[in-house]
This record gives C-alpha cells, structure tokens and sequence, in this order.
C-alpha cells in the first residue's frame, strides 16, 4: 500500500511545463515525445501521473502502457530503455513513488513493470529498486557531457582531433544548418535508415521522425557539402537536458567529418540555449568506435539500466514465447513501409 495517490496527468502541456522544471527531465519524460511514440506505435500509450500526498502535489510518474495484444499490457516507464519514472520526488519517497505506480499497474492488471531511470537516479536508487522485487534486465551506458558557460571552455575541452575535424569539415566545404520542414527532414531519414540497416537495428517509423524534427522539443541539423545531404543529428531537448537521438551519415563522406562538425554545431547551439546537460545516447558495447568518438568530446560514460519486475507470470511467458515471430513481422513492414 502506497503513501501517495495516483492522479493522472490528462492536460498534455499542463504536464510538460510542470515536468520541464524538474531536474533531471529530458525529452523523454515530455508528453510530446509520447504523443509521437503513440502515433507511430498505437500499442503504447501514456500513462502519466502527478503524484500526491493527501492534496500536496510531491512530484510526478512519467511513464505509458505497452499493449501489443489482447489480455496483454505492460506498465513501462519508457519503451527501449529510455529514461522514464519518477520525476521530483525526494530519494525517501522512492518506495512510495514505486508502490503507487505498482499499484495502478495491477488495477489496469499489468503482466510486468519495467523501470529505466536516467544515471544519476540509476546509481543513486538501483539498491532500493531492487529490494522492491525488480531484477536488472538490461543494463546499458550513456555517455554524458555538462555543458559549459562558453563555446572556448566547450571548444578546449574536446580532444585535439575532434577540433582538427572540425576544422576538416569546414575546409572540405561541410556546412550544417537547422532544418524543421521539407524534402530535407526525407533526406535525412534516408542517411538514418541506411546507417540502421548497416548495424542490423530496425529504423523508426518515417512519420514518427518528421513529427518530432518539425516539433517544440527537437531540432535536427543537416551536415551539406555541394548542396547534398551527407550527414544528420536529431537532437531532443527538454528542461534542461539536450539528448542526442539520431545521428547518421553516409560512408562515402567519412573522410571529410561532418559527424565532427555535426556534434560540434548541436553542442555549441545547446549550450547557447542554456541547456546544462548533453546525452550523447547508449552506445552498443562492442561498438569501441563509437565510444571513442564521444569520449573525444568529452563526454563521461554514465551507467543506467532497466529493471523489470513480473506480476503475472502467466501472460509474461506467453507474451516472450509470441514476441520473436511479432517482431519479424514488425521488422517485414518496416522493410515494405521503408
């Protein structure tokens, strides 16, 4: 039984503005990244919620619920291990923050929970998450950067090969320029489902990817040379987190470095804006280039994860033992939409 009552959050902007000027929110948490995940995926929807103490408001649940079949639905903080949870509430108030969400989970008869808290909570709460019957299911890094005051701080402190490329870049004729509507938003999907493809994963949805580069909470750059599209990034931002989300470029345009060019422009413009954190994003461990290229920036890996917890175990097993054939299925449609 939980201390604190569960009281849904149903006016979207409401949320957002409450939520942004929490520390630690990303875009993540915000009730526009979950109004583009449910339009490209109608099996998820939000489920977010203040929580209260009596009539006190003590913080928020960000989270959503996962329906991929009948009789079928799990309670998520975020769906693919990204950040979601609690949000404001005092590190006392965990188990309570936990056991109101647990609670509303098994009303709406849940097969599991499934909580992925950004870093600094990780570290800070995984002991306690786990005493509460949730077992680490996917552990992960990030790589994080605290931005500075000023673009000679941010400049000085990367390595000394990211400021040669980035002076490459502009030498090979490489310009980056905001885009928000257009061809370009195509072009640049395009980079993205190539360099997918390449790494085995599944691309995203076309349409959820223009929803969120025309809205508030992102902003994609578009690396150019001659005119042609050869690199992008699409940057999510929220509170006061800049969360690097997509990032793609074409083989061939390697050797002039617009991915240097790209970081360099999306962390100058984040830190111009008063954004005091960049994520870079999880990196696949085997993937040591990738690694490499944002330590160069000095970014710091920062260790997360996602625990689950199972309360129907039933549902649970037979929803793993269908999963794989649906996923086929899902990555066949992608492969016909794309």
């Amino acid at each position: 039984m939980s201390a604190l009552r569960w009281d849904p959050a149903d006016d979207p902007e409401a949320w957002d503005d409450y939520v942004s000027a929490i520390p630690g929110a990303c875009a993540f948490h915000s009730r526009m990244w979950k109004q583009a995940l449910s339009a490209a995926f109608p099996q998820y929807r939000e489920a977010d919620a203040y929580l209260r103490r009596g009539d006190e408001r003590v913080g928020a649940w960000s989270g959503c619920v996962f329906a991929p079949a009948p009789f079928v639905s799990f309670a998520e903080s975020s769906p693919w291990h990204l950040y979601g949870g609690p949000l404001g509430a005092a590190r006392e108030g965990l188990v309570d923050a936990v056991a109101c969400w647990e609670s509303q989970a098994r009303r709406e008869h849940a097969c599991a929970l499934s909580l992925t808290l950004p870093p600094d909570d990780f570290a800070a709460s995984r002991d306690i998450v786990a005493e509460l019957g949730f077992g680490l299911t996917g552990p992960k890094f990030t790589h994080v950067l605290d931005l500075p005051g000023d673009e000679g701080t941010l400049w000085a402190d990367y390595k000394g090969s990211v400021r040669t490329d980035v002076r490459k870049a502009r030498a090979a004729g490489v310009t980056v320029r905001e885009v928000r509507e257009g061809p370009e938003i195509g072009a640049f999907y395009a980079i993205y489902r190539a360099t997918m493809g390449r790494f085995g994963s599944v691309s995203k949805p076309p349409g959820m990817v223009a929803d969120l580069a025309r809205s508030p909470i992102a902003t994609l750059f578009l690396a150019e040379r001659a005119g042609i599209p050869v690199a992008g990034l699409l940057l999510l931002v929220f509170g006061k987190v800049a969360t690097v989300w997509m990032a793609a470029s074409q083989p061939p345009e390697r050797r002039h470095a617009p991915n240097h060019l790209l970081y360099h422009t999306a962390l100058t413009w984040a830190m111009e804006r008063g954004y005091q954190r960049a994520d870079f994003g999880a990196s696949p461990p085997e993937n040591v280039g990738l690694v490499k290229f944002k330590e160069s920036f000095g970014a710091a890996r920062a260790d997360f994860g996602t625990m689950t917890k199972t309360i129907a175990p039933l549902r649970s097993a037979l929803w793993r033992a269908s999963e794989p054939a649906l996923r086929r299925v899902y990555r066949s449609l992608q492969g016909v939409r794309g």
